[in-house]
Formats: C-alpha cells, structure tokens, sequence
C-alpha cells in the first residue's frame, strides 16, 4: 500500500499547535435528577435540550467558532479540499440528481445547476428537446435552504406536485404547477412528512399528520383528497387511525386504474388493506384484507391481478393474486440461500428481482407464473440498485456500485439475461489498484460476523496502517457497497477502510436483525468492537490507528463502542448519532413504535437497564481521556435532535483528564442528512476525513 510519510511531521506539528489552542466553551453543570424504576440518574446538561434558549444558542455558536478554526486549519494543509473534490464523482458535477421522471410527452428531473447552486426543478418536452429550468428554490423562500425532494406528474401530464422541505426538516410541503402554461397555484399543502402523492380526478390523494411544535410528529395520519385551485382547509379526509402506532401508506397502481390503502399497526403486527376502483360505480375505499399479518407493498395492478412483494416466513418474496380472490396467493419470485431481497422490478411479461448475498449480488428473471427465464451475478464486492425499465425504450438499466467505483448504469438484456456497462464514471485516481478481501471474525460469544475490507495496492500486516472501521447495523436495513469520496480520500492517504456488517442489520436476513435488536442491542455494539480487535490481532493495524466513523444508528454504535473500549481508537467522528438513549423517547420521533421495537422503553425496567447499560452519554467517564472526536449535527434534525450532540460533546469536554480534542460542529439550516450543496457537501466530507486521518497520524 503507498505510504505518505512525508505528510506525518507536518501533521504533527499542526496537532501540537492546534491542541495547544483548544479552548472550549464553557459548558454548565446544572443537575437534574430523574428517577427510572428507582434508580436516580443525575443529568448535568438537561438544560443542553432547549435548543430555542438563547444560552443554548450562544453556547453552540462559540462551540461552532472553536470547532471550525480547527476543521478549517487542517484541511488547509496539503491540498485536503482540492484532493476531495477531484474525488467526488460526477453525480453532483454532472448537475444530476436521481432517475428522471418521464410522464407522457413531458420529463422532469431535480438538477443542480452550479457548483454552489441548491437543487432546481427542470423539465423537457419529448426525449430530443433541452431541459429549461420551471421552478427554483428562491421562488419560495430566500431565507430557508428550500430543498426539493419529490416530483410526482399528473397522468394527462398537465400538471406537476413538487415536494420541499425546509432547512432540511422531516416536514415537507407541497405546490403545484400547471406545465403547459407555467401556472402556479396558490395553495400551499403543510403538514405533511411522506406524503405519498396519488393523482385522482381534478386532484390528488395524500397522507397528512398532526403538526406539533416539535415539528418531529408522524403520529395520527389521514388521507386526505385535494382538488386543485382550492385551499388546504377544504380538502376532503378520506380515512383516518384511531391509535398513534396506526399508520397508513398508499399505492397508485396503473393510471388511476387501482389504489390500495394500508393501515398499518406495527405494535401489533397488524396490516388492513382497502382499494378504490375508479373505473367502477363504487367510489369508495372498499376492504381487500383485515388485520392480516403479512405488510403488502404493490407494484403493479394488470389483468385483475395485483402483484406485490410481502414477507413469508420472515423471507421477502414476490406474490400475485386476484383482487376478487385475494386470498389465493401465488409465488413470483425464486429464493436464494442465504440471499435477501433487496428490489424487484416489472418489465413487459418479465419481473427482474435482485438480491444480496455475502459476496456478491444476483439478478433473477421470472415469468408472471414465477418460472426461472435467467440469472445475472454480479462480480464480488457490488452493490445493485435503481432497477428501472423504461417502457418507451423497451431498456432495462440498474446500478452497480462499489466502495471504490462510483454507481455504474448497465444495461440488461432481457433475451439473453447479460448485462453491458453503460459508461464509466471519471474519478481522479487509479481505482484498477483498489483491492477488497471479506473475512469473519469470532465475536464475544463465538457468532461469526463478516468483514469488508478494502485497500490500495496490499496490505502488509506490519501493524501500521491507519484503519477507518465503519456500520450502520440496525432497523434490519440492508448495507450495500456504496461509493464515498471521503473513504477515497482516506485510503489514497495510505489508509485502509473496513465495513463490519454487525448484528442488527438486514443483511443477512432477519435473523440477524433480531439478534441485535432491543434488549440485543449490545451484540451489535461488541461486534463492533470484536472487529476492532480483530484487526489489530491480525497485525493488519494496531491500537489508536483506527479511526470510526457512524452516522444516525452508526454513530449510536460507533460511540458506545468508544465510551467502553477508549484505548482502541485514535479518532471518531460520530454523525448525527442517538447519543442519550434514555431521553430520546421523550421527543415525538424517539417515541415513535419503530425506535421502541428497536431499542426498548425507559418504562420497562429491563429494557431501561439494558439501554443504561449501553447508552454513550451515561457511560463517560470523568477519569478516561476518550479518542479525538468530531460530533457533527444539523441544527434542524428532526429525527435525531441535535440536544443528542450537544449533550454528548459537552460532558466529554468537561472530562477532567479529557487532553485529546472534543469538537462540535453544528451544521446550520441542515437536517438529518447533512449537507445539501455542494460546496457545503465538499466541506463536510473534507472535515470529516481530514479529522480522522490527521488525528491518527498524531498518535505515530
């Protein structure tokens, strides 16, 4: 693997300069005492959680003042800035944002039409023509970072819903633009988180929820019909729940030729369905299936016969069945092994379902009677998303990525199931060099636990290679390779980059989820660790040259592995991460039944006990100088809010022998996923990266 030695005494000698200047703010000491089953939890920095106070404002202003004087000396040296954005790939530099959305003669997509420019709202007439520009941000608001996240076209094409949300906020809102002629409706829908647009008649369907002043609340949805040119306040509600873990989702099959309405209570693991039929008499939601135990999502509606994808023994399969004989199931899609289902996609007579395994991923074409026609599996160590057929071209495409390639768009052919590479994407280094290798490792209680690797050249197991060790692994969401620039960057400056897929993720079935779930959680957090160990066993590193990185349930994991293992790492830095576990409940979304089915409640006392136990907050110890960490946040997170930062950063600061840098770095007018230009997205990576590897070069 190259080294760069010549970077470490430079390094070193901006680390004795910068750690000498370090002055934090002062964070206050104001005891709370609150009592969880008897036991009496003192909070010295409850008064952190009031983010609107002006003390709290000022406090992480002057956090934000030291913490970037830092960031911004740092990644001034050695071209830091430069070197990412020759990494950054061409999504951004190409203005392209996700797939377009075609509709009849019309398409339109999300562009950013600078370097420095938030996401525009464009759109073309017929394939040949130039995109011009319909919509910008500043049309609606020049003091909030508007940013557009849905396009949904009506069915005849005359019209356009666009999503927005604002400084990054869960909350959306929605408008609407008459395309032929540019017209612009007044209304303005509020309230609303996913919306689910469905056009109907002269308007659409969509979810509204109950607005708090939180602005966090998902409880209490409604479907509701708009009719254009009128306002909010006389849409019509269709449907509503009647407890908060009730939820509801909705699916436009066809044009206008099939909606399906679910109702959801995940508490309960109980799914009821209704359909309306436009095309006959009855225009009304009318039962399909009551309190069921299977949670249906529709893809298409053709002959009478839904097609949908569903769990079966806690496996996900494709399924088909007459809407006047739901109950007559029949399977679609084959099943793999060890494989999961990550997507499925109808093209013509054909269904192309994808799935991961351990190593690779694989394509699966059936029949509509669930015959086998082909499979496509892919090189180790890639990632498949975006399965899209375009109906006009007759082309199937999807994406293939990896940790050091940027997503490739291939092309399927669906008479001899292969598949060519589209175009390459242009990077600024040699990825021909880039190498991976998977491996397990025996965990605290003899489970085997994959190991994603991937390095430059070779790697020697002479203990001296900077290490980036990284997860996610909760919510049974499924982590697929993907490209980042700063992991590039990271590697390119003589590191090596491992992803430990630990318990608690999907990708390895459901089982796994549950294994590092509620009061498991703590497998996930020592697997975390075991890998660590791992790699410094082998020789591939050794303690304080790995650095950790987690962002939302990653940097939940990444910090409590920190809190309870400090000698191992030399830098953190922890992403918008659930840092306070026992206080999270009291936000609306903390309270929501997906975070209690994961983590446990405060209001039972073994999940109280087995959440204490693991929760990074409680566990910091005034007597441990922890790694160097950068905690970053956005001011207007919704779902992980920011008070988790604060509270984290500050009592690490206030640590006694606490000698190597804590630093906070709040992102103003940002949400929960972080940067949305792309200047500011530059900024973000290099900080990130640049933290990491020039605090471990610190510890040579």
């Amino acid at each position: 693997m190259k080294k760069f030695p010549f970077l470490f005494p430079f390094y070193v000698l901006i680390s004795i300069s910068l750690s000498a200047q370090l002055k934090y703010p002062s964070t206050k000491k104001k005891p709370v005492i609150n009592t969880y089953h008897s036991v009496k939890i003192t909070d010295n920095y409850q008064w952190l959680e009031n983010t609107k106070n002006p003390e709290v404002e000022d406090w992480v202003a002057a956090q934000n003042k030291v913490s970037l004087k830092y960031l911004k000396k740092i990644s001034n040296s050695g071209g830091a800035r430069a070197n990412m954005k020759s990494y950054t790939w061409s999504q951004m530099e190409y203005d392209y944002k996700e797939e377009t959305k075609k509709n009849k003669d019309y398409y339109y997509s999300l562009m950013y039409p600078g370097r420095n420019s938030p996401l525009t709202i464009y759109y073309a007439k017929g394939n040949k023509s130039s995109y011009q520009k319909l919509i910008g941000p500043n049309s609606i608001s020049k003091e909030d970072r508007i940013i557009f996240t849905k396009l949904t076209p009506s069915n005849n094409d005359h019209f356009l819903a666009y999503q927005y949300n604002r400084n990054g906020s869960d909350w959306e809102e929605i408008k609407i633009v008459g395309v032929k002629k540019r017209y612009f409706f007044k209304e303005v829908l509020t309230e609303v988180v996913s919306p689910q647009i469905n056009w109907y008649g002269q308007g659409f369907f969509y979810i509204k929820n109950k607005y708090n002043a939180d602005k966090v609340s998902r409880s209490f949805p409604e479907l509701m019909y708009h009719t254009l040119d009128t306002e909010q306040t006389e849409d019509t509600k269709i449907f509503n729940v009647d407890t908060k873990n009730e939820n509801l989702s909705l699916y436009g099959v066809g044009e206008q030729s099939l909606y399906i309405l679910k109702k959801s209570d995940n508490s309960k693991n109980s799914f009821s369905y209704y359909y309306l039929r436009p095309k006959q008499d009855k225009q009304e939601f009318s039962p399909l299936f009551n309190a069921i135990k299977y949670d249906i999502a529709i893809h298409r509606f053709e002959s009478d016969t839904i097609i949908a994808s569903t769990k079966i023994k806690n496996k996900k399969y494709l399924i088909k069945f007459p809407i006047s004989a739901p109950q007559k199931w029949e399977l679609l899609s084959t099943s793999y092994g060890k494989a999961v289902f990550t997507g499925a996609e109808l093209a013509d007579r054909k269904i192309v379902t994808s799935f991961q395994t351990e190593t690779s991923s694989i394509l699966a074409i059936t029949d509509y009677n669930g015959k086998v026609l082909g499979e496509v599996v892919t090189p180790e160590g890639l990632g498949i998303s975006s399965l899209y057929y375009n109906e006009i071209k007759k082309e199937f495409t999807f994406k293939l990525s990896s940790y050091s390639v940027p997503p490739v768009t291939c092309k399927l052919d669906l008479s001899t199931y292969k598949f060519t590479y589209l175009g390459k994407k242009a990077v600024a280094f040699d990825a021909s060099n880039y190498k991976f290798t998977r491996t397990k490792f025996t965990s605290h209680d003899g489970v085997q636990v994959p190991l994603f690797i991937v390095y430059k050249d070779s790697l020697q197991k002479n203990k001296k290679t900077p290490f980036l060790l990284k997860t996610y692994g909760g919510y049974g969401s499924i982590a697929k390779p993907s490209f980042n620039p700063g992991i590039i960057s990271f590697i390119e400056n003589g590191g090596a980059f491992a992803y430990v897929h630990v318990r608690g993720g999907g990708e390895f079935g459901y089982d796994w989820w549950q294994e590092g779930k509620n009061l498991k959680k703590r497998n996930g957090i020592l697997d975390f660790t075991k890998a660590a160990e791992y790699l410094i066993n082998e020789g591939y590193t050794k303690p304080k040259k790995i650095a950790i990185t987690g962002s939302s349930h990653g940097g939940l994991i990444a910090a409590a592995a920190m809190i309870e293992r400090p000698e191992l790492y030399g830098a953190a830095v922890i992403d918008v991460g659930a840092l306070d576990m026992l206080r999270m409940e009291n936000t609306e979304a903390g309270a929501y039944f997906t975070n209690i089915s994961e983590f446990g409640t405060v209001k039972k006392e073994e999940e109280f006990l087995n959440i204490l136990s693991y929760s990074p907050f409680y566990n910091i110890k005034d007597t441990v100088n922890y790694p160097a960490t950068l905690v970053i946040t956005g001011s207007n997170d919704t779902r992980v809010p920011p008070y988790q930062s604060y509270k984290f950063a500050g009592k690490l600061q206030n640590g006694l022998h606490q000698k190597n840098p804590i630093l906070l770095w709040t992102q103003e007018k940002e949400g929960h996923f972080g940067a949305s230009q792309y200047n500011s997205y530059i900024k973000e990576l290099t900080f990130m990266y640049t933290f990491l590897m020039h605090e471990l070069i610190k510890n040579d």
